[in-house]
């Protein structure tokens, strides 16, 4: 009963086992290998509890080969396994233990074979069951010295661990087997099940296993998944070293930083000028200029491993540019939306402020801007009444609007007065704008009862570069002398033509 407790646990950690390296499979070289190697224990296995129930048919002269060819072959798929753990080709070495171990198992056919028993491979000759013996274990010997090597020259200590484990469970189940085997049936008659050998090989798969686990054997699917996240990523990812130089980068942060020839030890400070490696960055934005156009790049920036912080960084970049100029348009929507008039459809003097700084000049290398101002407005609100009074003012804004290049030009500044900024444009061309309004603005007719009345405009020029509260302040001293003049005119700002004494202000 115990025995069959321990073959139930034992097979219940090999399925476990297989599975988890099966589930967690990836194109990694190393793993494949192992899931060879753990797949073909798994069948020796398996097969071994019906091999014990052949009758010599057909059908279990098959199951028994497979069976025996398996077991076989374990030492060789081991010595794969090693090979690929160690990084090295299979060569002449491994080819000639391939062909020692199946030249062996076609020279065990040149003596009688009764397949209707259980062990109908054991040979009971003291003298060719041992050298078979030993013909069988030369590959899992050869891997073994192999894993030992690399234990006396690594300077790895994770990696000595990996390969001391791998020494203590391959080393046990080799001597078992060999004990199982040969030596007991050959050399003492003793003949039994092979439960020795159940042991040993469990004990040398937990053993990995417990290197996988424990010491990063292998990378198993997550260095599938790293690798898939890394070349498939919708970010810019790059592994950077101290130095500040690039380990390694995937194509979208070439994309994102518009150079295809960007690569393995480049410096980061080349694309992106005020990087630095010691900066842990949390979507840090910089604006960059790339490819002739501004872009907009966030940062985020983490060691690899925090054992480590200061030999590798993980340095992720996400284009932000759309979202950027996403959220300028909106926040040109809202302003533009808080600071319409509701009653010209103008802009107000709100976001003139937004528009432009009022303490510095207007970015334009020449600038004009007009201050107008409805000439008797506040008689005709008192005369006609308010309401007409709004008629003048939105009419009014119509011919600014026709005869303007854009609406953002101009902006209701206060009651009756309108302040236009015309960028790029000279004194002489912003006169001829003026003009065309202040001739419009007489041309409405407005109705209250049997009266019909004209409107007419005072009109301040400035042509400058100052800042935008000293031109709208020079401007209204140019249409106040426009009202001195008569009115309905328009007046170019000059130092010597006189103050106006009312002076207004962008605050």
């Amino acid at each position: 009963m115990l025995q069959l407790i321990s073959l139930v646990i034992i097979y219940g950690v090999m399925m476990f086992i297989w599975s988890f390296v099966y589930l967690n499979r990836s194109h990694d070289k190393i793993n494949q290998s192992f899931l060879i190697f753990l797949t073909n224990i798994l069948i020796w296995m398996v097969l071994n509890n019906l091999a014990e129930f052949g009758d010599g048919t057909p059908v279990s002269i098959v199951v028994k080969t497979v069976y025996w060819l398996s077991m076989m072959y374990l030492s060789v798929t081991f010595l794969f396994f090693t090979y690929r753990l160690l990084r090295r080709r299979p060569d002449w070495q491994f080819f000639l233990l391939l062909g020692l171990n199946t030249a062996t198992v076609v020279v065990r056919y040149l003596y009688p074979i009764d397949y209707t028993e259980s062990y109908f491979w054991r040979m009971n000759d003291p003298v060719v069951a041992p050298l078979m013996s030993l013909a069988f274990s030369l590959p899992a010997i050869f891997a073994l010295y192999l894993v030992l090597r690399q234990i006396v020259s690594t300077k790895d200590a994770r990696q000595r661990a990996q390969m001391a484990y791998i020494l203590f469970g391959s080393g046990l189940a080799l001597m078992v087997s060999v004990l199982s085997e040969y030596l007991l049936p050959a050399v003492f008659h003793v003949t039994q099940q092979l439960y020795l050998m159940y042991y040993a090989i469990a004990i040398f798969v937990v053993a990995v296993f417990t290197s996988i686990m424990r010491h990063r054997l292998l990378n198993l699917r997550s260095d599938y998944i790293f690798r898939n996240l890394f070349f498939n990523a919708s970010e810019g990812i790059l592994i950077v070293n101290r130095f500040g130089r690039i380990v390694s980068i995937n194509h979208i942060g070439r994309e994102i930083l518009h150079d295809d020839n960007l690569d393995a030890g480049d410096l980061v400070s080349s694309v992106l000028p005020d990087y630095r490696f010691d900066t842990d960055y949390r979507q840090q934005e910089v604006e960059l200029l790339l490819g002739g156009q501004a872009r907009y790049l966030t940062m985020t920036q983490y060691p690899l491993d925090e054992r480590g912080r200061d030999t590798t960084k993980l340095l992720l970049l996400t284009d932000v540019t759309q979202t950027r100029r996403r959220q300028e348009r909106e926040k040109e929507r809202l302003i533009e939306k808080s600071s319409v008039d509701p009653l010209t459809g103008l802009f107000n003097k709100y976001y003139l402020r937004e528009k432009y700084d009022a303490q510095a000049a207007p970015k334009a290398e020449t600038t004009s801007l007009l201050f107008i101002d409805v000439d008797d407005f506040k008689s005709i609100n008192d005369q006609y009444g308010h309401l007409l009074g709004d008629e003048v003012l939105r009419e009014l804004a119509t011919c600014i609007k026709q005869n303007i290049r854009g609406a953002n030009d101009a902006t209701r500044f206060g009651g009756d007065e309108f302040v236009i900024v015309l960028e790029d444009t000279v004194a002489d061309d912003a006169f001829l704008v003026a003009e065309r309004i202040r001739n419009c603005a007489n041309e409405l007719k407005f109705t209250a009862g049997d009266t019909v009345f004209h409107i007419t405009l005072s009109i301040g020029l400035i042509e400058g570069t100052g800042p935008l509260n000293e031109l709208i302040d020079k401007a209204d001293r140019a249409m106040y002398r426009s009202k001195n003049k008569g009115k309905n005119t328009t007046t170019r700002f000059s130092e010597d033509g006189g103050d106006g004494s009312f002076h207004m202000r962008l605050t």
